[in-house]
């Protein structure tokens, strides 16, 4: 059964913590990352108490580990996901920049991002 994909998104203005609107933006993909982080790092050290309570070390296997293409393609997928988070809020405001605005400011405002 296939579920409807829900848009999460915020529509109205979006608060305003700094003077600057970029450093929101920066700040939002910063906890974004720092979150990403933390679950990497209590995944990560599970699986390396798990591992040492059978006595298995992991430390040379994966300084080893070779990843196949099958694997590079899985990590390349996930990466995109993680991206997609990342940016999410430069996409919400490109989102509602479309709904009101001509091709040519479009483009402007990619040529401003991009910088």
């Amino acid at each position: 059964m296939n579920t409807p994909k829900v848009k999460r998104s915020i529509k109205g203005r979006r608060p305003q913590f700094f003077a600057d609107r970029e450093i929101d933006r920066l700040h939002g993909m910063m906890m974004a990352m720092a979150t990403e982080m933390a679950v990497l790092y209590q995944r990560i050290d599970s699986m390396e108490r798990v591992a040492a309570r059978k006595g298995v070390i992991l430390a040379e296997e994966l300084a080893a580990f070779e990843p196949d293409a099958a694997v590079q393609a899985e990590r390349e997928a996930w990466r995109q996901k993680f991206l997609h988070r990342m940016f999410y809020l430069y996409r919400e405001e490109l989102d509602d920049r479309l709904a009101q605005e001509d091709d040519r400011q479009y483009q402007r405002f990619l040529d401003e991002i991009a910088r």
